[in-house]
């Protein structure tokens, strides 16, 4: 490769084909009043995951947990993707706002056990409730995480690097913000749109893994100026 990369990816909804932090509490527990309020910005975020936890209306096993992400589906280009990271021994890491209780057990119900992950972290206890916390939290960033992105692509990709971003949510506005490359559908498509960030837009992975073998091919990663400016202004804070 001419450029050193490093692509970074967000899981639920865009790995995930469902929400499964959404529709884990939904199924064992509620979202409201904490929902609303965390939209209205009256919630900080990990309160938010903490209200969350702390309510559930039925308890949760392992086997129940299994059971359930089984009805979830993985988005069928995930392999690929990871395919084309590998064949340019390009970085992967997926950068998440969900939990490592059902990401890490989700992945492995489909066979895949060998990708980075940052996340925030949650236990389940002997009476079927929940615990949660926030090792990759920081106070410097705004950003409407528990788990900062930011912070992950700052502190894992070489300075130099072409940093390639995939979201679907509010979450990944923040790293999209701070990436060269960007792939985005819903939400953060939109907010893309709104914000003039340059992306490319996608329905599926497997739409991202032909994009970018095209884009790696032809040597087209060039850096984005505003982003580069905006890792600067991060790192100097930080």
């Amino acid at each position: 490769m001419l450029y050193q990369c490093h692509i970074f990816c967000d899981f639920d909804g865009t790995i995930s084909g469902q929400d499964i932090g959404w529709e884990l509490f939904q199924r064992f527990g509620q979202h409201e009043p904490w929902n609303a309020q965390m939209i209205a910005g009256i919630l900080p975020v990990r309160e938010y995951w903490q209200k969350m936890a702390q309510h559930l209306t039925q308890p949760i096993t392992h086997e129940l947990l299994g059971d359930f992400l089984r009805t979830i589906p993985i988005d069928a280009g995930f392999q690929s993707l990871l395919a084309v990271a590998r064949n340019h021994s390009i970085p992967f890491t997926i950068v998440s706002d969900g939990f490592d209780l059902y990401i890490h057990r989700f992945l492995e119900l489909h066979g895949i056990t060998e990708v980075e992950i940052f996340c925030n972290h949650a236990e389940l206890t002997p009476d079927g409730g929940m615990t949660v916390s926030f090792p990759h939290a920081t106070e410097g960033c705004e950003c409407f995480t528990a788990t900062c992105k930011r912070n992950v692509l700052l502190r894992l990709a070489h300075p130099d690097a072409r940093i390639i971003y995939i979201g679907d949510g509010i979450s990944d506005h923040c790293p999209a913000e701070h990436a060269d490359i960007v792939f985005a559908k819903g939400k953060l498509a939109a907010w893309c749109n709104a914000n003039r960030i340059p992306h490319y837009p996608f329905s599926g992975l497997e739409n991202v893994a032909l994009q970018l073998s095209k884009i790696l091919e032809r040597r087209r990663l060039r850096p984005r100026h505003q982003a580069a400016l905006q890792r600067k202004s991060a790192w100097e804070r930080e």
